[in-house]
C-alpha cells in the first residue's frame, strides 16, 4: 500500500521533470496514482501542506523557493523538521512517529502523517536542509 512518503517522492519527481508544473497539481496528481480508491487519503490536508511548505522554502531538489507560505503548525512543524534533520542527519533514519515526537516536543498531538513526507523525501535523496536556512519557510 503506498504511504504519504511515495506521494511526496512522486509530486516531487513529476516536479524535477516538468518544471512548469505547481506544487499543488503536482502532489494532487501523485495522490491521485497513490490513492486511485481514497479520496479522503487524496484529501489529507496534513501531508500535503508539509510538502507545499518545504517546496516554498526551496527545500525540494528541483523546485525553485516561492517563499510564498502562509504560517500555520505544520508549516513550523517542516521548518523544525528540517532543522532538526540538518542539526543530525542520522535521524533521517528515524521511524516517522519517533521523528514527530520529537519535533512536537511528545505533547501527545495527534500525528497525521506529516513525517512521512519529510523523512521520504529526505531518503530519496530529494530534500534539501541548507537551503531551508537561506528561505524563510
Amino acid at each position: 500500500m503506498a504511504t504519504y512518503a511515495d506521494v511526496a517522492v512522486l509530486a516531487a519527481r513529476k516536479l524535477g521533470y516538468d518544471f512548469s508544473a505547481a506544487p499543488r497539481d503536482a502532489w494532487a496528481n501523485a495522490a491521485a496514482e497513490a490513492f486511485p480508491n481514497s479520496p479522503s487519503m487524496r484529501a489529507k490536508g496534513c501531508p500535503q501542506t508539509i510538502f507545499l511548505a518545504l517546496c516554498a522554502s526551496g527545500a525540494v531538489t528541483g523546485v525553485a523557493a516561492t517563499g510564498a507560505v502562509r504560517d500555520s503548525e505544520n508549516v513550523r512543524h517542516a521548518r523544525d523538521c528540517l532543522t532538526l534533520l540538518e542539526k543530525n542527519p542520522s535521524y533521517v533514519g528515524m521511524e516517522p512517529r519517533e521523528l514527530w515526537a520529537l519535533i512536537t516536543h511528545a505533547s501527545g498531538k495527534a500525528y497525521n502523517q506529516q513525517m512521512h513526507v519529510v523523512l521520504g523525501l529526505a531518503k530519496a535523496g530529494l530534500l534539501i536542509t541548507a537551503r531551508a536556512k537561506q528561505t524563510t519557510i
